[in-house]
């Protein structure tokens, strides 16, 4: 099996152990794969220019999600069982050692996204609507909102777990300077 990873989720393949794998664009071209690894929500997108391509779309937003990314390739075959077991492990003790960070953190937020909601969710903190705004950088009219926590999704720079790690910690770092 030719399978396909797209670059911002080439880690994925040393989460799971995986050897042999290309690093492809299918969102704007079609490739020679049989399965292909992609980012979450852009399966039809991907689906038009590679019919014939079995499609995974990982989510990431948080541990939990990517976690639960891993277990889902490891039922479906794809990857080392073992590999991909010690990577849970890892991941999971990453998210709990950053969980520690945000305990004490007493303080209300406002997330405005579903993303952002998720990982504020995670972190455990309080949601109301007279919160601390946390908006996304792809947010539209975001510099009209003052006081807002501004997460930088997209950081290109860090790799996937880094990036999970990064917005866990733009967060509580954000709020501990406001506090």
């Amino acid at each position: 099996m030719k399978i396909g990873i797209t670059k911002m989720y080439e880690e994925i393949a040393d989460l799971i152990g995986l050897e042999d794998y290309e690093v492809v664009n299918p969102y704007n071209e079609k490739v020679d794969c049989d399965f292909l690894i992609i980012s979450k929500g852009y399966q039809g997108r991907v689906k038009k220019l590679n019919p014939e391509v079995e499609i995974f779309e990982v989510k990431s937003a948080t541990f939990k999600d990517l976690i639960e990314s891993l277990k889902e390739l490891k039922k479906l075959g794809i990857g080392n069982e073992e590999k991909i077991n010690q990577s849970i492990s890892l991941l999971k003790n990453k998210e709990k050692v950053i969980k520690n960070l945000a305990k004490g953190l007493n303080v209300k937020v406002n997330p405005r996204t579903e993303f952002v909601r998720k990982v504020v969710e995670d972190l455990r903190l309080k949601i109301s609507n007279d919160g601390i705004l946390i908006i996304p950088d792809y947010f539209p009219n975001i510099e009209d909102l003052k006081n807002a926590i501004v997460l930088k999704t997209h950081n290109y720079d860090l790799k996937l777990v880094e990036r999970i790690e990064d917005r866990y910690l733009q967060i509580i770092q954000s709020i501990r300077k406001i506090k």
